[in-house]
């Protein structure tokens, strides 16, 4: 094969994986997640809003029952 070849499998194959990064991430941030202070948070506890919460560390991730995700951080 001559260099010209080669190097135009090369760009595809690198436009390929980068394409392919970018969708990942696109579709990662696809599922938005609403910020929620904490007092709000416990508010929505105490009502009976909040459907389910993983705590992981000083973070909350939960979803409402209205279905909407949320994130919100424990006070220190």
């Amino acid at each position: 094969m001559n260099d010209l070849v080669k190097n135009i499998i090369l760009w595809a194959v690198i436009a390929v994986v980068l394409m392919s990064v970018f969708n990942n991430f696109s579709q990662q941030s696809g599922s938005s997640s609403s910020a929620m202070s904490y007092s709000q948070f416990i508010e929505a506890v105490k009502s009976g809003r909040v459907r389910s919460v993983m705590i992981d560390g000083d973070t909350l991730k939960g979803v409402t029952d209205g279905g909407n995700n949320f994130t919100t951080y424990t006070p220190r």
